[in-house]
């Protein structure tokens, strides 16, 4: 899907002529869903999915032992022999850069840590573009921006009803792509005792 027929889908949805482009700055409706539209790519994106997640090492720099991270960087944890690092990013200067939390005070300078951090090792989830992601997620994504945009410019109850329906089940049909991508693992994916042993797996897809 690309993101000129999920804006079109929007606002079919609210019972509006579909548009032949974008950027247009005298077609207020297109630019409210579309705008709708990135907000939600990037709410459902923030805790994670399997397609905007990886694990990578990232090198600090010489001339002030930060580690400089993508520009849309979402999240990140530790990973590897950092798995139990307290880890965050943060904008400055213009640039996303890592900070070691376990430092007092929290520190952005890894060369001065004395830790094993000539390579930060992350889990790190990302923004992708809509119309890189895939299709179960393009047509979740759209249709909940669908039941925001029509709130916004009808506020019918009936159709709203119906709307968040649809909604519903796309991100049943995403959620259920996002657990079926990801790899098998037994202590994150096996068939969880915790009831009878009083103990429980942990899981990644609640978060989701």
């Amino acid at each position: 899907m690309t993101l000129l027929q999920g804006v079109n889908r929007i606002l079919r949805s609210a019972r509006e002529h579909p548009v032949s482009s974008l950027g247009d700055a005298t077609q207020n409706d297109s630019l409210l869903a579309e705008q709708i539209l990135d907000d939600v790519l990037m709410r459902e994106q923030m805790t994670g999915l399997h397609v905007n997640t990886a694990e990578a090492g990232f090198d600090r720099r010489d001339s002030d032992g930060k580690v400089i991270l993508p520009s849309n960087t979402l999240q990140v944890r530790g990973w590897n022999q950092h798995a139990s690092r307290n880890f965050f990013h943060r904008e400055l200067d213009g640039e996303v850069v890592l900070f070691d939390a376990d430092e007092q005070p929290a520190t952005s300078n890894f060369s001065s840590t004395g830790a094993d951090t000539e390579t930060a090792y992350l889990r790190i989830t990302w923004c992708m573009d809509f119309e890189d992601m895939p299709a179960p997620h393009q047509f979740s994504i759209v249709d909940q921006a669908a039941v925001e945009y029509q709130e916004a410019v009808l506020g019918d109850p009936q159709l709203g009803a119906k709307l968040e329906a649809r909604a519903g089940r796309s991100r049943a049909i995403a959620r259920a792509y996002d657990m079926r991508s990801r790899p098998s693992n037994q202590f994150e994916d096996g068939r969880s005792h915790g009831p009878r042993l009083g103990r429980a797996a942990p899981r990644a897809w609640p978060y989701n």
